[in-house]
């Protein structure tokens, strides 16, 4: 099912299955689309809600394996229902059941909220142990494509960047940190061809898109500790910045759940926030 949220600026659907954006729309600009939409042969997703793991989703314990079939984590195909709805916002729910228990084995409850304020769209996740007797660890972490031209599209910092590239299967490489000095990063295909994911320590207090066609995104990721930047090497108009409370794998080593590097633990409840703020450049 789809959800509708507006007011006088933008207007903003939601999907209930993985609590994933497909439309983010200016209303004051003739309805231009600000969210990647599918393209033929590129990514075939438009957003991803990442939990209870970043990157691959194999671990140990209490001594037991445990593995997800998909990359991020569940949640991305998990069906949520409304906890409630105004015209410019709505909250969703997701509660942890006998399937997500073979996976992931933690009583939890996931709440998203999407709100809008003037050209703002506000997400706030609130993860909730269950649990009585023992602590909850996860990562969390968005993956949302915003559109960006892939010839004139630019990413600007206001710091120099130091990146760890992901390695093709998927596993951060501390070796081979690059300080790049620089603090703009063009969204030619030939980026993401040299680096696949570009992985940052998060220490960036302005973060801004300018998309190449009609908008400047500006970015509020808070206290998140990491970001990644990718998008398909060959194919598509759009950008994701994504940020990461948690990281992928530094090996392919089977480790421990509790000691998977940068795990959070929730002993009752935590929550996560992130924004983005479009400015009409024309």
């Amino acid at each position: 099912m789809i959800e509708t949220i507006k007011n006088n600026y933008l207007e903003i659907k939601i999907s209930t299955i993985g609590a994933l954006l497909t439309s983010i729309k200016d209303l004051k600009h003739e309805n231009e689309e600000l969210l990647y939409q599918i393209e033929e042969n590129s990514w075939p997703f438009q957003d991803v809600q990442i939990f209870p793991l970043i990157g691959k989703g194999e671990y140990l314990y209490k001594n037991k394996k445990y593995e997800f079939n998909t990359r991020h984590g569940f949640i991305r195909n998990s069906s949520f229902e409304i906890e409630n709805k105004k015209e410019d916002q709505i909250t969703l729910i997701f509660n942890s059941n006998e399937e997500t228990l073979n996976v992931y084995p933690f009583d939890f409850t996931f709440l998203i909220t999407f709100s809008l304020n003037e050209y703002t769209l506000n997400i706030k996740t609130k993860i909730i142990n269950n649990e009585k007797s023992k602590d909850l660890y996860c990562a969390y972490g968005s993956h949302t494509g915003l559109k960006a031209s892939s010839k004139l599209g630019k990413l600007s910092f206001d710091k120099e960047i130091k990146i760890n590239p992901l390695t093709k299967n998927g596993l951060i490489s501390l070796e081979n940190e690059e300080n790049l000095k620089i603090n703009e990063i063009d969204l030619k295909k030939e980026t993401f061809k040299k680096y696949d994911t570009i992985v940052l320590r998060n220490h960036y207090s302005s973060i801004i898109l300018d998309n190449g066609f009609n908008h400047l995104v500006k970015y509020n990721f808070n206290d998140a500790k990491y970001l990644a930047i990718w998008s398909n090497m060959n194919k598509g108009d759009f950008i994701c910045v994504e940020p990461w409370w948690g990281i992928s794998n530094y090996t392919n080593e089977l480790v421990n759940l509790k000691d998977i590097n940068e795990i959070n633990v929730i002993k009752n409840e935590k929550e996560f926030s992130y924004s983005f703020s479009f400015i009409y450049k024309n």
